[in-house]
């Protein structure tokens, strides 16, 4: 009798630490998730900062900051003649290693929106449709790869002859290994 009656509380004692286990399982897997989750999240938020960061450093260059007066620097602001220039000397062979450092994997557009270029008045007469001063996408073996977060930043676009704004849209799409 007290044979069986200690074989039930072995039995007992047995069931309770399955169902223990099995709970602490389950816990652990809803953990992981919620970790998952969590690190996909940062992880997105920090890609978004790193292409803020880009965007700041790319208006931020003397290559293409506005000047007026040789001196007084204006934000958010592009010189269009600068421009021109930091397309062919941005992406130079000798120069791409610096820039790398700065831009990292990305892609920098530069599109005027007002003037039009096909506004005889407009900041230039021979106003581009678009620039694209840096672009350096994460390849492999010829193909995109990895995730891409765009940025759109509205800047000003200055004409140091005419002395004159205009406005575009710069578009700053970030590459990320996965």
């Amino acid at each position: 009798m007290k044979n069986k009656k200690s074989q039930i509380q072995i039995g007992e004692t047995v069931a309770v630490i399955f169902v223990f286990f099995i709970l602490i399982i389950i816990g652990f897997v809803f953990y992981a998730r919620f970790m998952k989750s969590s690190i996909q999240s940062e992880k997105e938020e920090l890609s978004q900062l790193s292409s803020i960061g880009i965007a700041q450093r790319i208006m931020a260059m003397p290559e293409m900051q506005c000047s007026e007066d040789i001196i007084k620097e204006i934000s958010n602001c592009i010189d269009l003649f600068k421009l021109e220039s930091a397309e062919t000397v941005v992406n130079d062979e000798d120069n791409q290693v610096h820039y790398f450092d700065l831009l990292g994997f990305s892609d920098i557009a530069i599109k005027p929106v007002y003037p039009e270029a096909s506004n005889p008045n407009g900041l230039l007469n021979t106003l581009k449709s678009s620039y694209n001063p840096y672009s350096n996408p994460l390849l492999e073996a010829g193909k995109l790869k990895g995730d891409k977060i765009t940025t759109n930043v509205p800047v000003s676009l200055y004409n140091p002859v005419t002395r004159k704004h205009g406005f575009g849209i710069m578009t700053i799409e970030t590459y990320f290994k996965p």
